[in-house]
């Protein structure tokens, strides 16, 4: 039996990471979701569920390592953007106390996606195409070509994310948005990009086209493409990443220009392990030293939708922090 724990299961990316491990059918697997809300509905998608102090208490990664040795954990996948970098600094110590590998990416590698200038300065000290990226103080507004693209240097989810047409309504997106950067529009296909590195191990890219709504992949399009496929691997080996990484890029005049990365799984991690790519799948397998294949259906497409969760009012007097629970029957269930 393999043991995970799976946190941030009321969003997106942790929902995304168990309903992959529900798709692998030859490993033995019980999963626990946690959360700081018995409301999150991805808490009844695993085989148990545990509630656990927001990511951002002092004393969670104490009930991380609680967790983790009273329920003989093998992997730890962190399902918050708030929990990466703290969890890149206990990872280790997480493995020296209860042998718990944590799917997490390296800090240096954490710190430049989470920052779009260091990411800009990486790619083009490296050699890779990447979107223009000043400050604001470094540029005349009245003398840029327009449109631009004005966002937080730390930002997420396409939060306070502006394009604008002229230098009055860049000024005002510039007053608006804490920390901005000056970024270069790029008018073609966006794409989403998802690849796993473990040890030696380096998978397969899976290319999404992609449609957004709200800041998240809604349709996704898998395209065979093999210029974007090694312009994202190898952006990967050079950063040097561990677990899964979503590279998120603007083909421009065919030359793949990034503009985002997010140093974990991500949002369409269950789309690309229902396209024949799991993510998940192939980071545990080679973790365990077998052997995965994927094979991607690019004939198909994903629509993504929402699903309803129905459980007994009684959670919310019955659970308890860090007592982990079965997840109980559901009468509409489905987070596949």
């Amino acid at each position: 039996m393999i043991n995970i724990l799976v946190t941030g299961a009321g969003g997106g990316v942790g929902q995304g990471i168990i309903k992959s491990i529900k798709l692998i059918d030859d490993l033995d697997i019980n999963v626990i979701a946690a959360d700081m809300s018995p409301l999150a509905s991805g808490l009844y998608g695993g085989d148990e569920a545990i509630l656990v102090p927001a990511a951002s208490a002092s004393d969670y990664f104490d009930v991380i390592s609680q967790i983790c040795v009273e329920n003989n954990i093998n992997y730890y996948f962190p399902g918050t953007d708030v929990e990466l970098l703290k969890a890149a600094d206990f990872s280790s110590e997480l493995y020296q106390k209860c042998q718990t590998e944590t799917a997490v990416c390296p800090k240096d590698v954490i710190e430049i996606a989470d920052d779009k200038y260091s990411t800009y300065k990486f790619l083009v000290d490296n050699g890779f195409d990447a979107p223009n990226t000043r400050f604001p103080n470094d540029v005349d507004l009245n003398n840029l070509h327009y449109p631009i693209i004005i966002k937080p240097r730390v930002g997420c989810r396409s939060i306070g994310v502006y394009k604008v047409n002229n230098a009055q309504e860049a000024k005002n997106a510039i007053d608006s948005v804490d920390g901005p950067v000056i970024q270069e529009y790029l008018d073609g296909d966006e794409f989403t990009c998802t690849v796993v590195a473990v040890k030696d191990k380096i998978s397969d890219v899976l290319c999404l086209k992609r449609d957004l709504r709200a800041g998240d992949t809604y349709r996704a399009f898998p395209e065979k493409n093999t210029v974007i496929e090694s312009y994202v691997k190898a952006l990967a080996l050079k950063l040097g990443i561990y677990g899964s990484c979503n590279f998120q890029l603007r083909l421009d005049d065919g030359v793949p220009k990034l503009f985002e990365i997010n140093s974990r799984f991500s949002g369409t991690t269950p789309f690309c392990a229902q396209l024949g790519f799991n993510p998940v799948e192939f980071y545990l397998k080679a973790q365990l030293n077998m052997p995965y294949e994927s094979d991607i259906n690019y004939d198909a497409m994903v629509l993504r939708h929402w699903t309803e969760v129905v459980v007994s009012k009684s959670i919310l007097n019955e659970k308890t922090i860090a007592k982990p629970f079965k997840v109980e029957s559901l009468k509409v269930s489905s987070m596949i």
